[in-house]
């Protein structure tokens, strides 16, 4: 069965302009996730999501006016033809898909190449500790902007979220009662403590920043931990686990 997104994500002021990673719209990210294109493109919002977690995780999502103008906003601040532009090059009526096998490790991102887990990256450039991705022909997909590979990482998050940063998960046991509860006390774990300085995602760039305080939200899957973070830079907000990463 299919669920609608509808999960907000509180965001204070100028730092909605901080969830525009790899190119999503502030007014999407406030309310949607989204499936990454590349670090300077329009993302689209995902609409619909199934089998999250499982051997069929499927994601759907498409570009509306909002991730236009939000991009426009973000990318050429001032150009007042901009917004018109960009709507009259994109598809509006275009869906994004991206499906996953999280089990055995295998996704078919939206360029709808087959790709399958090579373990994660190291730290030695960006997207540390984030998965990394074989392609067919048995090459792996570099981390860079004109390689992808972090774009991929980034819908296997959205797909496999229990095995975003690790090896691929193993097929779920029937769910009982404390199974259930099990799950919703491991997504109710804070990755990140009040007071540690961390790096937190903002445009195309990782920026300093400290969690002030740590909440629970509900999202699509359950109960889940947001993060209230001062960057230095400045701008503050409220954000996901997966926007952040330590320095």
């Amino acid at each position: 069965m299919r669920e609608t997104i509808s999960d907000p994500v509180p965001v204070v002021g100028a730092f909605l302009v901080a969830l525009v990673t790899l190119g999503v719209a502030p007014a999407a990210a406030a309310a949607n996730e989204w499936l990454a294109v590349c670090s300077k493109c329009i993302s689209p919002t995902i609409f619909s999501k199934s089998g999250i977690g499982t051997a069929q995780a499927v994601a759907e999502a498409r570009i509306t006016r909002a991730e236009v103008e939000a991009w426009c906003a973000n990318w050429q601040p001032g150009d007042r033809s901009c917004v018109k532009q960009q709507l009259a090059a994109e598809d509006l009526n275009k869906v994004y898909r991206a499906t996953a096998d999280c089990p055995a490790g295998r996704i078919m991102p939206i360029d709808g190449r087959s790709y399958s887990f090579a373990g994660v990256w190291d730290q030695s450039d960006i997207g540390g500790g984030r998965s990394r991705w074989r392609d067919a022909s048995g090459k792996i997909v570099g981390r860079d902007n004109a390689s992808g590979g972090l774009a991929i990482s980034q819908q296997w998050e959205v797909l496999c979220p229990a095995s975003a940063r690790g090896a691929p998960a193993s097929p779920a046991p029937a769910t009982t009662a404390g199974a259930a509860a099990n799950a919703s006390q491991s997504s109710s774990k804070s990755e990140f403590a009040v007071g540690q300085v961390v790096l937190a995602r903002y445009g195309s760039d990782w920026v300093r920043a400290r969690v002030n305080r740590v909440q629970q939200s509900n999202g699509p899957g359950g109960p889940r931990i947001d993060y209230d973070v001062s960057l230095e830079n400045g701008k503050r907000g409220v954000v996901p686990a997966r926007m952040l990463r330590t320095p």
